[in-house]
C-alpha cells in the first residue's frame, strides 16, 4: 500500500492532470530537483510543477497525530501568453477553485486542505519571460499510532 504521502501527491497530481486535460493547464510536472525551474523547456504552458513536501507533526490525541503535509506547486506561464491584465488573476482563481472542491483530497487528507497562493512574479531567464506563482497546500491528515 502506498505511503500516506505518496497518496496525497498522487491525489494532487490528479487534480492538475484534470485542469491540463480541460486546457487550463499546459503541462504537469513532478520535480526531481535535478533541474532548475527556469532552466527546463516546456512544450506547453502554463506548466505547473509539483514540489515535494514539507511535513509537519504535532500530538492530536494520545492516540493518534497530526501530519500537515506542505506541498508547493509551481506555475509558469510564458510573459507572451498573457493577453489581458486578468489573465493571471483568472489562472489562479481556476487552479484554487479546483482544490476547494475537494477539501480532503478524495479523504487522503482527513483532516482537510489549506490552500494559499503567493504574488505572481516576473522572471526573466535564458532570455525568455515569464511570470511565476505558487500554490501552497497544506494537506493535514490524522495518522493513526501502532504503539501498545
Amino acid at each position: 500500500m502506498a505511503t500516506l504521502v505518496k497518496q496525497i501527491k498522487d491525489r494532487i497530481k490528479d487534480l492538475l492532470e484534470e485542469l491540463r486535460d480541460s486546457g487550463t493547464l499546459g503541462e504537469v510536472y513532478t520535480d526531481d530537483y535535478k533541474q532548475g525551474i527556469f532552466d527546463r523547456d516546456y512544450s506547453a504552458y502554463p506548466a505547473a510543477i509539483l514540489t515535494s513536501p514539507a511535513i509537519e507533526g504535532s500530538a492530536f490525541t494520545n492516540r493518534q497525530n497530526e501530519r500537515v503535509h506542505t506541498f508547493e506547486i509551481i506555475f509558469v506561464q510564458k510573459g507572451e501568453n498573457v493577453k489581458t491584465a486578468t489573465d493571471i488573476e483568472d489562472l489562479i482563481e481556476t487552479i484554487l477553485n479546483k482544490f476547494d472542491n475537494d477539501p480532503t483530497l478524495d479523504g487522503k487528507a482527513d483532516g482537510g486542505v489549506e490552500p494559499s497562493t503567493s504574488s505572481p512574479q516576473a522572471v526573466v531567464s535564458r532570455g525568455k519571460s515569464y511570470i511565476a506563482f505558487s500554490v501552497r497546500l497544506r494537506a493535514k491528515a490524522i495518522k493513526d499510532l501502532t504503539f501498545s
